[in-house]
């Protein structure tokens, strides 16, 4: 009787640890460092920004398009306003090395306010998502 009562309890014990990993949110698995983050939001944003600049797409109509493919909508990063600040200078150098003659000056700087305004919803992803 024990040795069953001792092992329904570790049965017990280990499912709920199983159920409790799995109800983590994904947001918190996901935050990232500076490398990985470049690898999964930089380099695809840039990617999906130029493609759609090269189809003739305003500066906001690819803004948006980039943010729709990629994982900038989910994922978490950390609150360091350096962190960020990095993650934009790589992705500007993407997107000016790939499609640079057809982004302007001044649609540069709308896309770095975009790119901060969702970086920084990006560090703070908690706040935006119900409890």
């Amino acid at each position: 009787m024990k040795i069953i009562k001792k092992e329904s309890i570790i049965v017990t014990i280990f499912g709920l640890f199983v159920i409790l990993f799995l109800q983590t949110p994904i947001l918190q698995a996901l935050e990232f460092d500076l490398t990985s983050a470049q690898n999964a939001v930089g380099k695809r944003f840039a990617s999906k920004f130029c493609e759609a600049k090269e189809k003739g797409f305003s500066s906001e109509s690819s803004s948006e398009f980039a943010l729709n493919n990629t994982y900038l909508k989910f994922v978490a990063f950390p609150e360091d306003d350096r962190f960020l600040e990095d993650l934009w200078e790589f992705t500007i150098g993407r997107i000016r090395n790939d499609c640079g003659t057809y982004v302007t000056d001044q649609e540069e700087s709308i896309l770095r306010d975009f790119f901060k305004e969702e970086g920084e919803i990006a560090s703070n992803r908690d706040l935006y998502l119900p409890h």
